[in-house]
C-alpha cells in the first residue's frame, strides 16, 4: 500500500494537464536519441521503487535506454511483475490526502533501498511536509498478494484524484461519487468508465463540451441500467418510457393517414402541405422508409414551409417574380434622353402595338429615328461624362434601341424639308472644298483647306446631333438661348430682353461653321489663277448654302421651342378641353383594277385632310381620335 500526500498544482501537472514530452523520460538517460515506445505502468513502478524518480506512465523512452532498464529489471527479478492499465484497472491502490499548500518543486529523493522508500517535499513557505511510504517485498518473492488478490472494487481508480468538483472533501466524494462508480462498475463487469467529476452547477451555465460529456454519460449509464432489465432490447425499452403508448398509437395513426393521402395526391401544394404535418418530427431517413420515392428536396421544402407558415396550413399561391438586372434610376435616365422629341420624328400615317409585361397592347403612332443608334448612344454617353452621372453600360443601351419601336429611313427630305436643305448644303460647301482644291497648288492653302473640310463636317454631324442638347430657354451662349435666338431684331412686338444674364460666352462647336465659310472665302481671294466668273459662282453657292444652314438653324431652335409649348399645353389640358390640329396630307391617287398606262397619266388626285382631337379621359389620361376628309375640288 502506497500513502501518498500531492497538492492540487501537482495533481494537476501530472493528471488531466500532463502532455507527454519529445524527450527520453529514463533518469538515467544521455545523448539525443528520440523516444520509441511509451513507460508502462510496470515501468513506471519499476522506476520509483528502484531509482526513486516518479515517471508518468505514457512517457517516451528510447531503445537504448529501454534496454538498460530491462537489464535493471533482470538483475531486480522484476519482469514477473505485471500492471494492467487501461479503463477498470491501474496501479495499486494509493490513499491519497490532498493538501493544497504543498510545494510541488521541492526534490522526491529515495531515503531507503530495502524495505521502504519515504519521498519527502518541503514547502518553505508554510512548512508542510508530504510523506510517501510504500512497502516492498523482497525482489526474490513473487508478486505481492495484495497485487493479486485486490478486489474489483479496489481496482476502480479512487473517485478522488479524478474529480474535479470545487470542494475537496474526501468524504463528499465518498458518499456519491465512489458509490455511483462502484454500482455501475459491478452491472457493466468492469466495463463502464468510472465518473471523473459531479456537476455541482446548474446546467444552463456549463460550456457545450461539458454538456456532451454529461449527455454521452448519462444515455451510456441509462443504456447499461435498460440492457440489464430487458436484455438485448434496451432502446425498445428507452423509446417505451419517452412516449405514452396512446400517444404512440394516435400519432402512428395520424402517420399513416397522412402517408396515405399523400400517395393519393396529385397536387404538390398539397402534398407539400401534408408532408409538412410530419417532415419536422421524423428524420428524413425515416420520412423516405415511410415514403417511397420521396426526394430530400420534397422534404426540404416541406421543412420550410412548416417553419415559415405553420404545420398542415395552405401553401400560399407564389407570386411571380421578375428579375430586374439593371438600376431603375439608370433606365429612367436613358428613357428621358433617349425619347427626346429632338431625336424623334412622328410620321403622319401608320401606328404600332408596343405589348407589355402584362400582355396589355398600347398602339403608339409611328415615329421615325431621325439619328443612327450609334450616334445616339455617342449623345448620350458624352452627356452623361458632362453631367457626372454613371450610365447604362454601351451595350445595355443598344439592347434598349433595339427594344424600343421605331422606324429608322435614309432618305427624310419627305419628313423635312428644311433639314433636307441644309444637309444639301452642306454637302455644296465640300464640294466647293474640293473644286477648290483644284486650284490650289500652294501646300500652305492644301492645309487651309483641309481644315475647312474637318470643320464642315464636324459642324454637319454637331447640327444633327448634340445642338439639340446644347439648347435652353436661357442660356450665357447666344446661340443656344431660345429667348434670345428667336427675337426679331427689327420687331419690338417679337423681342424677349435676357435680363438675368448676359450672352458672354460663345460655343466652339457652333463657331465651326462661320469660321470655316470666312477661311473658305479668304482663300478665294487668294487664288490669282481662279477665274472672277467662277469665283462668283462659288461666293453665290456659299451664301446660299450659309443661308440654308441657318434657316436650318432656327428651324431646330423653333421645334424645340414648340415642342415645349405642346408638351406644356397637353400638361394644362383639363377634362372637357380638346386640343385640335388640322393639315394637308398627301393627295389621294385613285386606280381602278388592271388599269391601263394611259389612264394613269394625268390623273386628279384627291385632297386628304386629317384631324387630330385630343383630350383626356375621366382617369386624366391622354386619348386621341383622328378623323380623315377626303375631297373633290378644292
Amino acid at each position: 500500500m502506497v500513502h501518498c500526500t500531492i497538492c492540487p498544482k501537482l495533481r494537476a501537472q501530472l493528471g488531466v494537464m500532463w502532455r507527454r514530452g519529445s524527450t527520453c523520460a529514463y533518469p538515467n538517460h544521455t545523448g539525443k536519441a528520440k523516444p520509441e515506445r511509451s513507460i508502462s505502468p510496470s515501468t513506471s513502478y519499476f522506476l520509483l521503487a528502484n531509482k526513486g524518480v516518479l515517471v508518468p506512465v505514457g512517457s517516451g523512452i528510447c531503445r537504448k535506454c529501454r534496454g538498460d532498464m530491462y537489464e535493471a529489471m533482470k538483475v531486480s527479478n522484476m519482469l514477473n511483475i505485471e500492471f494492467f492499465c487501461n479503463d477498470e484497472t491501474s496501479f495499486p491502490n494509493f490513499n491519497v490526502e490532498v493538501k493544497p499548500d504543498v510545494d510541488p518543486s521541492n526534490l522526491i529523493h529515495r531515503q531507503s533501498s530495502t524495505c521502504s522508500m519515504i519521498i519527502e517535499a518541503k514547502n518553505s513557505k508554510n512548512q508542510v511536509y508530504s510523506r510517501i511510504v510504500h512497502d516492498q517485498r523482497h525482489a526474490e518473492e513473487n508478486v505481492p498478494a495484495d497485487l493479486q488478490e485486490y478486489s474489483e472494487e479496489e481496482s476502480v481508480l479512487s473517485s478522488q484524484p479524478l474529480s474535479q468538483v470545487s470542494s475537496w472533501s474526501e468524504e463528499n466524494l465518498e458518499t456519491s461519487l465512489d458509490d455511483i462508480n462502484k454500482a455501475l462498475s459491478s452491472i457493466s463487469r468492469g466495463s463502464f468508465s468510472p465518473l471523473k467529476f459531479q456537476v455541482r452547477r446548474n446546467l444552463d451555465i456549463l460550456m457545450p463540451n461539458t454538456i456532451r460529456t454529461l449527455k454521452r454519460k448519462a444515455e451510456e449509464a441509462t443504456n447499461l441500467i435498460l440492457e440489464g432489465i430487458a436484455p438485448g432490447q434496451g432502446k425498445k425499452l428507452f423509446k417505451l418510457i419517452q412516449e405514452p403508448s396512446d400517444l404512440k398509437t394516435t400519432s402512428c395513426d395520424l402517420e399513416r393517414a397522412v402517408v396515405n393521402l399523400y400517395m393519393e395526391s396529385r397536387d404538390k401544394d398539397i402534398k407539400k402541405q401534408l408532408l409538412s404535418l410530419i417532415s419536422l418530427s421524423h428524420t428524413k431517413k425515416e420520412l423516405q422508409q415511410l415514403i417511397p420515392q420521396l426526394s430530400v428536396y420534397a422534404i426540404n421544402e416541406a421543412r420550410k414551409h412548416a417553419l415559415d407558415q405553420k404545420e398542415g396550413t395552405e401553401v400560399p399561391n407564389q407570386k411571380p417574380v421578375f428579375h430586374r438586372k439593371m438600376d431603375i434610376i439608370k433606365l429612367d435616365h436613358a428613357l428621358d434622353f433617349i425619347f427626346n422629341p429632338a431625336f424623334y420624328q412622328v410620321s403622319s400615317i401608320g401606328t404600332k402595338e408596343m405589348r407589355l409585361e402584362d400582355g396589355s397592347v398600347i398602339s403608339i403612332p409611328e415615329v421615325v429615328r431621325t439619328v443612327w443608334h450609334s450616334t445616339l448612344v455617342k449623345i448620350y454617353l458624352a452627356y452623361c461624362e458632362e453631367t457626372e452621372f454613371i450610365p447604362l453600360s454601351r451595350s445595355t443601351l443598344y439592347h434598349i434601341l433595339r427594344v424600343c419601336h421605331a422606324s429608322r429611313r435614309t432618305n427624310l427630305k419627305g419628313l423635312d424639308n428644311t433639314a433636307a436643305y441644309g444637309g444639301n448644303s452642306y454637302d455644296v460647301l465640300l464640294s466647293t472644298v474640293a473644286e477648290v482644291e483644284k486650284y490650289a497648288t500652294d501646300g500652305l492653302l492644301l492645309m487651309e483647306l483641309k481644315e475647312c473640310k474637318d470643320s464642315l463636317v464636324a459642324s454637319r454631324i454637331y447640327m444633327k446631333t448634340d445642338f439639340k442638347m446644347h439648347i435652353k430657354q436661357t442660356d450665357h451662349c447666344g446661340d443656344h438661348c431660345i429667348n434670345y435666338a428667336l427675337s426679331d431684331p427689327l420687331d419690338n412686338q417679337f423681342q424677349q430682353t435676357c435680363i438675368d444674364h448676359q450672352h458672354d460666352v460663345a460655343c466652339d462647336r457652333c463657331q465651326l461653321l462661320p469660321t470655316a465659310i470666312l477661311n473658305l472665302k479668304e482663300i478665294l481671294d487668294k487664288l490669282a489663277d481662279l477665274s472672277p466668273n467662277t469665283k462668283e459662282e462659288m461666293l453665290v453657292d456659299i451664301e446660299a448654302a450659309e443661308a440654308k444652314i441657318l434657316e436650318w438653324k432656327s428651324h431646330i431652335v423653333k421645334t424645340i421651342n414648340q415642342d415645349k409649348a405642346r408638351t406644356q399645353t397637353l400638361k394644362d389640358l383639363q377634362p372637357g378641353d380638346i386640343l385640335l390640329i388640322m393639315d394637308w396630307a398627301m393627295k389621294f391617287l385613285p386606280i381602278t383594277f388592271s388599269e391601263k398606262q394611259s389612264n394613269w397619266y394625268g390623273q386628279k388626285g384627291l385632297n386628304w385632310h386629317l384631324s387630330v382631337c385630343i383630350y383626356k379621359d375621366e382617369d386624366s389620361n391622354l386619348k386621341h381620335r383622328t378623323f380623315a376628309h377626303v375631297m373633290d375640288g378644292v
